[in-house]
Formats: C-alpha cells, sequence, structure tokens
C-alpha cells in the first residue's frame, strides 16, 4: 500500500507537538532575551521603562523563568570561597545549569551575555558553558539569593585547578543578574 498524504502532513502526523514554553506564575527572576527561539514574554522597546529599560535591554520576545521554573529543572551544588577579597567565605551555591536554562529558551549553542543588575556584563561562549558546566544559582547555603545580596540569580562555575581559566571565569562569575543576552 503507498501512501498519498502530502510531506508536510506526514511530519505534522509523525513528529509529536513540541511543547511551548510555560507561562511563568510568579515574578520573573532571569529573562533570556536576543537570539532564542521559545518565548512566554512579550517584546521590549527602547521605552518601556524599569530596570530593563534603564539598563537599555530590548528584545522581539523572551524566555522568562520565575522561581518555581527554575527550582524544576536539576539542581547542582558547587562549593566555592567568594566574596570581597578581604571577608571571603565558603558558599554552597545550586541551581539549574546554565546549558539546561538556555536550552529551555531554545538557545543551545549561542553564546551568554549575563548582565548584573548595574550593566556589568560577561561574556560566556556555548564550548564553555558545555564543557565547565557553570549553573545558574539560585540560592546559596539553601537560601534564596536576594537583591541586595547576590541575586536574584548569579553565575558560577565549579572551581578549576587551571590558574588562567580560574581568573577567566572569575569575570564571568556575574552576580545579581536578572538578564542574560543570547547571541
Amino acid at each position: 500500500m503507498r501512501c498519498t498524504l502530502p510531506l508536510a502532513l506526514l511530519l505534522t502526523i509523525a513528529l509529536p507537538a513540541q511543547a511551548e514554553m510555560p507561562q511563568p506564575q510568579g515574578h520573573v527572576l532571569l529573562t533570556l532575551g536576543g537570539a532564542v527561539s521559545e518565548t512566554n514574554l512579550p517584546a521590549r522597546g527602547e521605552n518601556d521603562g524599569g530596570l530593563l529599560g534603564y539598563l537599555e535591554v530590548t528584545h522581539d520576545g523572551a524566555a522568562g523563568f520565575d522561581a518555581a521554573m527554575l527550582d524544576a529543572l536539576e539542581q547542582f551544588e558547587i562549593k566555592i570561597p567568594y566574596g570581597p577579597p578581604d571577608n571571603q567565605r565558603d558558599y554552597a551555591f545550586s541551581g539549574p545549569l546554565l546549558s539546561e536554562v538556555m536550552i529551555m529558551a531554545g538557545a543551545e549553542g549561542k553564546k551568554a551575555l549575563p548582565m548584573a543588575l548595574d550593566g556589568y556584563q560577561a561574556e560566556i561562549e556555548w564550548d564553555s558553558i558545555a564543557t565547565n558546566k557553570p549553573i545558574v544559582a539560585t540560592h546559596a547555603d539553601g537560601t534564596p539569593l536576594g537583591i541586595g545580596g547576590y541575586g536574584p540569580t548569579m553565575i558560577v562555575f565549579p572551581p578549576s585547578d587551571d590558574a588562567d581559566q580560574s581568573a577567566k571565569q572569575a569575570g564571568q562569575q556575574v552576580w545579581a543578574i536578572a538578564y542574560i543576552a543570547v547571541e
């Protein structure tokens, strides 16, 4: 028996429909904008105001994550000394892998540019994201990261014995993140 259905119809029948990115139910802690294919937030224009407006963030639609969405992803813990040079202490940061957050936003293979609330921005290539496995920390020592501390989210890399890699990652370990541009 020969099938006479058009190829486009066969593909829609044979392939399962991809689930849309869920809508955040709580306050959005982290937004990924730019080269993302999965969105659940509307476009932002240059006159939309707020902190992202102050930071001159615009996008055609973005992936927004609330605490429940980030907590629903597999959680990882990274223990590192952190804080001001004269007052460092050991922290146990936890949260999902940055790679998983990017994959959920449809940004696999792309570059992440996390931006701190003060406008500081770093650049992290996908190869580093996939190989070094940084997390989007949402908690420190079991407590949610708060604004005014290191939150609402923070990029945390596992410790490395490679001095050059550690120095590079120190500049990429951005804290007080609410937005990640994707290129």
